[in-house]
């Protein structure tokens, strides 16, 4: 089932441990939550929302810490158990004792460490594109420990042709889906100062947010929840390869690969994604 254009989403703000996250609600029924990549917002999820709440679900999409409106602490407020510990207090929130969760690139990295954290709490796992799987560039894991470096890195990285050649290796048919207007989008969240404070946060303090520099690595193979890992076969950000390694990492994971389809897997593959989504969640 698809999204109707009478679903309405819902937008507030909750606390959680100190830290005001904005949140994007919809539907009834059983709940998933739903974990956005690095950078955007949960906005990126709004059709999946809308998708879900039509099929009988309670969708929940959190702004990440440092990202959206959310709040954006920085320093060393953000680490994979401290993502692992917001998520797990959002539904607690919410008076939600236990929930699918579903996360995309970062958030994919998110939800493994809520699974493995508060492994309560998760009743099944989808990760899409996620990180977490490849060595990132070392510029990218310890530039922002190096005095102006990682300033200067955010800096290029708000540059209008990098923007544009980033979103270009995001998408499998990148005519299809680059406007200017996303272009410019993306080129305003770059440039705003307390994102790019998040972006050398998370470098600076690259190994609280990595799952083998936080010791989590080693404890993937304690998941036992039913898991599925969607993948585009044409992602250049996170190449293909890594959701085979994810497989391998995963022992109760199946795998699917969406041809013709890169990093977001939810807009550019919507309906496949959506229906391998909606298929996994109906299964017992």
């Amino acid at each position: 089932m698809q999204a109707t254009a009478t679903t309405s989403i819902n937008e507030r703000h909750v606390t959680v441990d100190g830290f005001r996250l904005r949140v994007l609600t919809a539907g009834q029924g059983p709940t998933v939550l739903l974990l956005h990549g690095f950078v955007v917002s949960a906005d990126d999820w709004i059709p999946t929302i809308q998708t879900l709440a039509a099929a009988g679900y309670h969708a929940i999409a959190p702004d990440a810490l440092g990202f959206g409106a959310s709040d954006k602490p920085g320093g060393a407020a953000y680490t994979l158990r401290r993502y692992a510990d917001l998520n797990a207090g959002l539904l607690t929130a919410f008076g939600v004792e236990r929930a699918a969760v579903v996360g995309h690139s970062m958030g994919g990295k998110h939800a493994l460490a809520t699974t493995i954290i508060h492994s309560q709490r998760v009743e099944r796992l989808v990760i899409a594109d996620s990180e977490g799987f490849m060595q990132l560039p070392l510029f990218m894991r310890k530039g922002g420990s190096i005095p102006f470096l990682g300033e200067a890195i955010v800096a290029m990285s708000a540059l209008p042709g990098v923007v544009r050649m980033q979103l270009r290796a995001a998408f499998a048919d990148p005519d299809r889906y680059i406007t200017p207007e996303l272009v410019a989008r993306g080129t305003a969240t770059l440039r705003d100062p307390a994102i790019r404070r998040t972006m050398v946060s998370l470098s600076r303090f690259y190994d609280a947010n990595d799952l083998r520099g936080s010791g989590l690595w080693s404890r993937l193979n304690t998941i036992t929840q039913p898991t599925l890992i969607i993948w585009g076969k044409e992602d250049r950000l996170f190449p293909v390869k890594y959701a085979y390694e994810a497989q391998r990492a995963l022992p109760h994971a199946r795998l699917e690969i969406i041809p013709n389809c890169g990093h977001f897997p939810m807009i550019e593959a919507a309906d496949r994604f959506h229906q391998l989504l909606l298929d996994f969640l109906a299964t017992t």
